[in-house]
């Protein structure tokens, strides 16, 4: 009987840890992804949605824009540490990114939750 129980919390210990487990680093990774593509597409609306007599100006607009906004090129060194609950997380990752043809690498801190069990990313 001692032994069936030694089995039992041996092979049921991953388990719940599995289940308390933080984002995937390509979790982050993806949601950070997602936030410069959703940047990027807002300013696609908006300089999308000019008027026709606009067209001219929002084009030379959108270049210069695009120029200035800034291109996601990779993050790693994500750690995520629980805080708030087992379903929030307080990340840190390396980024690197290009803006105006200038590459940087920098360290940011965010916080990511568990929500209908899908990952987001918070303030």
């Amino acid at each position: 009987m001692r032994m069936t129980k030694l089995v039992a919390v041996l092979l049921l210990t991953p388990l719940f840890a599995a289940c308390a487990k933080g984002p995937s680093e390509s979790e982050v990774e993806g949601l950070i992804a997602a936030q410069y593509q959703q940047a990027n597409s807002a300013m696609n609306s908006a300089m999308n949605s000019a008027s026709a007599q606009d067209q001219e100006m929002a084009k030379a607009m959108g270049n210069m824009m695009a120029g200035m906004m800034p291109k996601l090129e990779g993050v790693d060194d994500v750690n995520c540490d629980s805080i708030e609950g087992e379903n929030t997380y307080m990340c840190t990752a390396n980024i690197k990114q290009t803006v105006g043809g200038n590459s940087s690498d920098q360290k940011a801190s965010f916080k990511v939750y568990k929500v209908n069990d899908e990952w987001v990313l918070g303030n």
